[in-house]
């Protein structure tokens, strides 16, 4: 049975792309199942900003064509995007004066100089005289990552610095054709001299630093350590002081904590360390005024003073500290999971009686006001609302946000916390699509709290009749579900399955304490999970117990690979990115401070509790069939991980398929190439069609 099963989904894995990619027959009269590529038919919105009452923003959908993200710049005018640039690859603007401007290489001879390895940075500029032709605004004969505007003659801007490379300089007498040269040779192989040594998103990053310069009409001038590194960059409303986060000089292994704050003079260039409380860092700094910073405060140790940890205002010229909110349960951004574009929220606003921000609450991220003095917080969006940007609009807010089951769109809030569209960019896509709403469940842990969750039913299901479950469990762990539309989960509703979801211990939303896991993970939450589920099958009578499936990704791969290990209640498993072994996530994936901050110790001091809490530990006992899905490039859950569980597994004789996605990294699922996210899919979906629907 087992082998005709395999032969079954090898064959329809071969003709599972087409097959699926195809199903665009109406379900109902007037709607279209949400297909396996229907994510490449949704827009994400992004950089909002207002002007003169003009609102402006990013605009971009996967084109499954390209294999691509194209990303373009618009207006909204009378509800309609309107756009404003063609080239594809807009990832930022800003306003000068009355211009727009924004970074392109639009001269093929230029593309060219920067595909040869030449420094080269190019902005463009939109007139304001109907934004319909672009003129170079400024060229610069160097790489320049952010830019912080003095003028257009005085900017500090920064720079990767390659260490390796340098090295590669020195040797070939300082001629830049001939290092270059060397460095495409050396791609043959990879050095590592450093630790960290890769990163994912970026891969490689031994010898890779961020330096901070000042231009001055030519003149460039090197404000960091050649082996320092600088970051989270912030200049004041009147240009004259320059805020941000320094990490000390080193070779070998980067120094533990957050670095220091600095705070520049920009008239005379000359630093000073902002004082924070002992054994404390500062990050997320914005400005409040120009005397005047925000910032999150973070402890690593008691204080002999004053608990300050929380979101702060510090006065830059008294020093003066004093804490505004301790951000135990509300913190600071949007941490809901989405597939189809979302997160974020993480700015900071003032309205001289306290300070606004977006959070995550349960299952929605709503916008709340925290005021001055006694921290008081009202909420200023209603339930189900949320909220992926923000910014203050006339007496109200402008936002992205997702609202139940839609895609993102552009919306104004208004004073009583109610929102009301201004486009429909995706409106039309999900009004022609069958999207079914979820089912709240609730339930008790054995902590005495009580949780919910969701199902998703399946499309057009029929009375009295049972489909099979699929338990999704979310990444992180420190991320949440929600009730915003998730592609993959509508997918299989469309297939005909009854997709569960939740948020257990250890997901944000309910405070710091529900976050902390920490030596914990694969006890509670995994008893949270089961919980949730066998609420499940008592409150929702149309999901079939003994076809439930599992899946998940990253920390959702670490439970998923758990779960097989502690039960065989579930008929299948398709864990994603997943970790099997703390040994090898700390000690081979560059993780060893991750590993502590989770586990509480590390391989040397406490190997019996690493492996205890290593999924691949109870690998022997694993009855279920199992799919593992990694990618090459993932530097957070190597593909070591995915392939010692299979490779464990197929010694046991437990059915099992490895997936190994090539020039993809950790985050496939999100934002990998289209057409290896909608292989991965089908993928999945076949599997459990093998072993829960033959």
């Amino acid at each position: 049975m087992i082998r005709k099963k395999i032969a079954v989904f090898l064959s329809l894995s071969s003709v599972f792309l087409s097959l699926h990619a195809e199903g665009e027959s109406d379900i109902a009269a007037d709607k279209k199942p949400v297909g396996i590529d229907f994510f490449t038919r949704v827009y994400s919105i992004s950089n909002l900003k207002e002007k003169d009452g003009n609102i402006f923003f990013i605009l971009g959908k996967p084109d499954r064509e390209t294999d691509t993200y194209p990303r373009d710049l618009y207006q909204l005018v009378d509800g309609q995007a309107i756009r404003l640039t063609r080239s594809g690859n807009v990832s930022d603007y800003f306003f000068w004066e009355d211009d727009l401007v924004f970074r392109h290489i639009g001269d093929p001879k230029d593309r060219e100089k920067v595909r040869r390895g030449e420094p080269l940075t190019v902005f463009q500029k939109l007139s304001p005289t109907g934004f319909q032709e672009s003129a170079e605004w400024l060229r610069l004969p160097f790489f320049a990552g952010q830019i912080l505007w003095i003028d257009k003659e005085h900017f500090f801007y920064t720079s990767s610095y390659d260490h390796h490379f340098q090295l590669l300089l020195k040797e070939s007498n300082g001629d830049v054709r001939e290092a270059r040269k060397k460095r495409e040779e050396n791609k043959r192989f990879r050095v590592f001299d450093e630790y960290p040594f890769w990163i994912n998103g970026r891969g490689d990053i031994s010898g890779l630093r961020t330096h901070l310069y000042y231009y001055d009409r030519g003149k460039r001038t090197l404000l960091t350590d050649t082996l320092g590194s600088s970051s989270g960059f912030e200049l004041s409303p009147d240009r004259k002081t320059l805020i941000y986060t320094d990490r000390e000089a080193y070779y070998g292994k980067a120094p533990g904590g957050a670095g220091r704050l600095i705070a520049l003079d920009v008239e005379t260039l000359t630093k000073k360390e902002i004082q924070l409380p002992e054994k404390s860092t500062g990050g997320g700094v914005q400005f409040l005024n120009s005397d005047e910073i925000l910032l999150t405060v973070r402890s690593a140790g008691p204080q002999k003073g004053k608990d300050l940890s929380g979101i702060c205002r510090l006065h830059l010229k008294t020093g003066e500290l004093t804490r505004i909110y301790d951000g135990k349960l509300y913190s600071v951004g949007n941490s809901i999971g989405s597939d189809i574009g979302g997160g974020g929220g993480a700015k900071i606003t003032s309205d001289g009686e306290g300070i606004r921000f977006v959070t995550t609450h349960i299952d929605h991220a709503p916008l709340i006001h925290v005021s001055y003095g006694d921290a008081k917080v009202t909420f200023l969006t209603k339930a189900g609302a949320t909220i992926q940007e923000y910014l203050p609009y006339k007496d109200g807010f402008l936002a992205v946000a997702q609202v139940e089951q839609q895609g993102s769109e552009i919306c104004f809030i208004d004073r009583n916390g109610s929102l009301s569209p201004l486009s429909s960019v995706n409106k039309p896509v999900f009004d022609a699509h069958h999207v079914v709403k979820p089912v709240e469940v609730t339930f008790v842990n054995e902590d005495g709290r009580t949780l919910n969750g969701f199902v998703l039913p399946p499309v057009n299901r029929q009375k009295g009749k049972k489909y099979p479950g699929i338990l999704d469990i979310h990444g992180g762990p420190r991320s949440a579900y929600g009730t915003v539309f998730f592609h993959e989960m509508q997918y299989w509703a469309s297939q005909g399955y009854a997709v569960l979801f939740t948020n257990p211990t250890g997901s944000t939303g309910r405070g710091v304490e529900f976050t902390d896991i920490k030596g914990k993970w694969g006890a509670v939450d995994y008893r949270d999970l089961m919980a949730f589920v066998d609420a499940a099958l008592q409150q929702i009578d149309f999901i079939d117990g003994n076809r439930l499936g599992v899946t998940g990704g990253s920390y959702g791969g670490f439970m998923t690979n758990w779960i097989i290990g502690h039960t065989d209640r579930f008929k299948a498993a398709a864990s994603q990115r997943g970790m099997s072994s703390w040994f090898s996530v700390a000690i081979g994936g560059n993780a060893h401070d991750y590993a502590f901050s989770n586990i509480g110790t590390d391989a040397w001091t406490n190997s019996d509790l690493f492996w205890e809490q290593s999924p691949l530990k109870y690998a022997d006992r694993v009855k279920t069939p199992t799919l593992f899905i990694h990618t090459e490039e993932d530097y957070t859950a190597p593909m070591w991980e995915g392939i010692q569980m299979y490779s464990a597994l197929r010694y046991f004789n437990v059915p099992a398929r490895m997936v190994l996605f090539k020039d993809e990294n950790h985050s496939l699922s999100r934002s990998g190439k289209p057409v290896n996210r909608i292989k991965r899919l089908a993928e999945i979906t076949g599997w459990f069609d093998t072993w829960l629907k033959q």
